[in-house]
């Protein structure tokens, strides 16, 4: 009823301004909304431990810095990637000398489906302390132009604050990462199953070395020795809940590379699913006000108000 009034009082030239700004509204909020996440269209056999196949994460990004590849990443969607907080410990005043490579399987050779794609901003959460290991390490990059969806190119789902991870068929690291400690990163995108370790084990395991924090979750292959090590930072620790593919991890930290006693570490991607969903609307928001304050002048109060309407 109060918000009606000023809408009567207005001059008639602004009525259809005002209709065009309503229209306008929701194609700007939803441009950036997911298609379909966490469906690969390859769907073949995976084995760990190896090679991974071309389209098999199409979430996966490699964050380059100088022409190197540093990190890893994922896709969250045509704007965002997901990625670890200190992988720009060093580099967050030179965004200009990274680069995101998606669709990539082997960074050495490209392909028509291979995209590369500047960074407008890389948002540290704001707990984040800049002394590795520690917790609340992630961070969102946003991205100057939108990526092109395609079979190589897709996004990976977010969990829900209260996903049961009991639930989850199997999980899985991916990356460009060290194969061994003494070893340098590798060309070709490793796959490796991993099992997820409860949180009290991981933390007898580490004893008194590194606290675990609630933020936290670890997983390894202690069988197999398998877990992340340098140049897998960043990238995505994936479940598969029933066909679907969720981002549970964010590599961040582990004490050596492939020790069986010590887990890799991830940051807790339920944990943050409210901050990254906010963070990411709100760039949004703010993005399209700009939009269509080019167009129109109103009021900042009644913007507001339609913005903070939009479904």
């Amino acid at each position: 009823m109060g918000f009606s009034s000023p809408l009567r009082q207005a001059v008639p030239g602004l009525l259809l301004p005002l209709l065009w700004l309503l229209l306008l509204l929701p194609s700007c909020y939803f441009q950036d909304r997911n298609p379909e996440c966490g469906q690969p269209f390859r769907k073949g056999k995976i084995l760990g431990g190896q090679d991974a196949l071309k389209g098999q994460w199409p979430w996966q990004v490699s964050l380059f810095f100088r022409g190197f590849h540093l990190c890893g990443g994922s896709i969250l969607s045509k704007y965002w990637v997901l990625t670890a907080a200190h992988c720009f410990d060093e580099a967050l005043n030179f965004l200009d000398y990274f680069e995101v490579y998606a669709g990539f399987t082997d960074l050495r050779k490209i392909s028509w489906q291979s995209q590369r794609r500047e960074i407008m901003q890389v948002i540290i959460h704001p707990r984040y302390k800049f002394s590795h290991p520690n917790g609340n390490d992630i961070a969102l990059v946003q991205l100057k132009r939108s990526l092109k969806l395609s079979s190589v190119v897709l996004p990976i789902c977010l969990p829900k604050p209260t996903i049961n991870l009991e639930m989850a068929n199997t999980c899985w690291v991916t990356g460009w990462g060290k194969m061994r400690e003494s070893g340098t990163t590798v060309n070709k995108l490793q796959e490796v199953q991993v099992p997820l370790l409860d949180q009290f084990w991981c933390q007898i395991l580490y004893g008194n070395i590194f606290l675990i924090q609630e933020d936290m979750i670890c997983a390894t292959d202690m069988i197999h020795r398998n877990s992340p090590c340098q140049g897998d930072s960043g990238g995505p620790l994936a479940c598969k809940f029933n066909d679907t593919w969720v981002q549970i991890g964010v590599v961040t930290w582990g004490r050596g590379c492939a020790m069986p006693l010590f887990p890799g570490v991830f940051a807790r991607v339920p944990f943050f699913s409210t901050w990254i969903s906010s963070t990411m609307k709100s760039v949004i928001i703010s993005r399209s006000t700009t939009i269509i304050g080019s167009w129109i002048t109103l009021p900042t109060s009644l913007l507001f108000l339609h913005v903070l309407r939009i479904p």
